[in-house]
């Protein structure tokens, strides 16, 4: 896994693929491929809903933990209200579709359980991404100079016609209604889908060659450390008061180190937040949740 991200971030770095080049990989894997894997891999599963409601539930306590800890940190450094909700928005806001996805599918290949796991964490992301949105425009509407109507507008419709979403609820109901799909729909999807995983971990070592940091480099630092320090550990701490197998728990760990969303900059450039000080955090959350995840992996080995 870290050899295809050190692999992308090559290929930029030599010239090889070109940003527009990774930026289109990026859109075929979110179109195309994920959404075939999810289809195919949520569909064949049959979905555990008493381990998603434990992990669901210990992602939420330990986001709620992120917020209040990066609220704490940034009224420590009073800073200014614009900034303020930028910070608190990268230090919770995780990459679940381009990082946290195929590291959970790549963490449990092999396994005999593999499909029952996967399948939860993948239903586990849906409400989570919404609530990552939703709060988000609620989060950043708090400095009052954005307008809410449209970012809510636009939250609405990006979570209508997001393909990862779609394609999630289309795999569940697939695996509910107990039907199967013929050979050659699941055979597409297959081998649609095994694009998926090495061109999103392709995309984040490219994007860690692409972007770079700017404004105040400590801020960002912070925002970034607690995305993939504090929520994990308080995950960790959930997770075990609350009984979570180890298997569950490492499925929540992954999702709570993963790095700042890329979409967070966009809402935030939307709603008239500190777009240097998140696209910062972006970077640096990227660097940072390597060693954040290594750790989880080999805890919950």
């Amino acid at each position: 896994m870290v050899v295809i991200i050190a692999a992308g971030w090559a290929l930029v770095r030599s010239g090889f693929l070109s940003t527009s080049a990774v930026g289109e990989l990026n859109r075929l894997t979110y179109w195309v491929g994920l959404p075939a894997l999810l289809v195919g891999r949520i569909g064949e599963a049959t979905p555990q809903f008493a381990s998603i409601a434990g992990i669901l539930t210990v992602l939420l306590l330990a986001t709620a933990v992120s917020m209040a800890a990066a609220v704490g940190v940034a009224w420590l450094w009073r800073l200014p209200l614009r900034s303020l909700v930028t910070f608190v928005h990268g230090a919770y806001r995780g990459n679940l579709t381009f990082v946290g996805l195929p590291i959970v599918i790549y963490a449990f290949a092999g396994s005999p359980q593999a499909s029952a796991y996967e399948s939860a964490a993948l239903v586990a992301f849906v409400p989570m991404v919404v609530i990552y949105n939703v709060v988000a425009v609620i989060l950043m509407q708090i400095p009052g100079k954005a307008r809410p109507l449209t970012a809510i507008r636009r939250l609405l419709a990006g979570l209508a016609t997001n393909p990862i979403l779609i394609a999630t609820f289309m795999g569940l109901a697939l695996a509910l209604s107990g039907l199967t799909l013929p050979v050659f729909a699941g055979r597409t999807l297959a081998a649609l889908g095994q694009m998926a995983l090495p061109l999103a971990l392709i995309g984040i070592g490219a994007g860690l060659y692409a972007h770079r940091v700017r404004g105040r480099q400590h801020w960002a630092i912070a925002a970034a450390l607690l995305k993939t320090s504090v929520g994990p550990a308080a995950g960790l701490a959930f997770g075990l008061y609350y009984g979570l197998g180890t298997e569950e728990l490492r499925l929540a760990l992954i999702f709570l180190a993963c790095p700042t969303a890329a979409a967070a900059y966009v809402l935030v450039q939307q709603m008239d937040g500190d777009t240097a000080l998140i696209a910062s955090t972006i970077v640096m959350s990227h660097l940072l949740a390597l060693p954040s995840m290594v750790l989880v992996l080999l805890l919950t080995a």
